[in-house]
């Protein structure tokens, strides 16, 4: 699709299968399995849902799914694909890692930022885009990093510690342009570095996509108090999620969504209960 000067493709890092009552939190099963079935092991089905962004010379990936690293255990456990999911897309749409100029990480959980990386032929860890920017935000990366206990499970370094030593990571603090028609916006909630990214917007119009990453991981979870238990700032994504979903219905502007496996994006209105919900008449 095309949203404004840039070209922007949903494609895909991988399928996978988590925990159906840990991608619904505090949702009662009788009412979020109305919604999406689980497998015999509780599991619902999920996508990583990634965007190629091309404008001009560059051509940069929002997120990179899980990528290759997984042992066979949890590639069991999560049903996840072989190989490296992202680098396969890619190379479909006639693209190799090497022509990527910027890497977005809407934050840097596995299923979102494992792609970045791979192990090689001898087990080093090799950086999979080695031409890019990797953009992340600083409190983000001080949280990965940091190694505390209370978020121990949630960060994996071999994901992303090799960006900084290549000399590709770029930190970004708050909102911030990136190019033209690509602006980032941090918003907490699911972590405290979460940032969402703003796209085809210019000094004279408002933004015409808005890719909300796990501030809204699917179209079931645009009700306000629907969100995943792995959400570090429940209540401040409870705040934050209604504020950004009224600009994208305010501004007409299409929404985007990391998990969805249905619905990659769509324009969204009000509810009758003051919530949001896909609009059907704009497709």
């Amino acid at each position: 699709m095309q949203l404004g000067p840039l070209k922007v493709s949903v494609i895909s890092g991988g399928t996978l299968r988590l925990d159906g009552g840990n991608m619904f939190g505090p949702v009662p099963r009788v009412l979020w399995e109305r919604k999406a079935t689980p497998d015999d092991r509780h599991r619902i089905a999920m996508d990583t849902n990634c965007l190629l962004v091309e404008t001009g010379p560059h051509r940069v990936l929002i997120d990179t799914g899980y990528g290759s690293k997984a042992d066979a255990r949890q590639r069991d456990f999560q049903g996840l694909e072989a190989g490296n999911p992202i680098v396969a897309t890619l190379s479909q749409l006639g693209l190799q890692p090497v022509d990527i100029t910027h890497v977005i990480l809407t934050h840097l959980h596995f299923d979102h930022a494992g792609g970045c990386t791979a192990r090689g032929p001898a087990g080093q860890l090799d950086v999979v885009f080695p031409n890019a920017k990797h953009i992340v935000q600083k409190v983000e990366w001080e949280d990965a990093v940091g190694r505390s206990p209370e978020l121990a499970g949630s960060y994996f370094p071999d994901d992303f510690e090799p960006i900084a030593q290549a000399g590709l990571l770029q930190l970004v603090d708050g909102s911030a342009d990136i190019l033209p028609g690509i602006r980032l916006r941090k918003v907490g909630g699911h972590t405290r570095g979460l940032q969402i990214v703003e796209l085809g917007a210019s000094a004279s119009s408002p933004p015409l996509g808005y890719v909300l990453s796990d501030l809204v991981p699917t179209t079931w979870h645009l009700k306000t108090f629907w969100h995943v238990s792995y959400d570090q700032y429940p209540v401040e994504l409870r705040r934050t999620k209604p504020v950004v979903l009224n600009e994208v219905v305010r501004h007409g502007a299409q929404a985007f969504f990391c998990h969805d496996t249905v619905t990659r994006w769509a324009y969204l209105r009000r509810d009758g209960k003051q919530e949001f919900e896909i609009d059907p008449s704009r497709r």
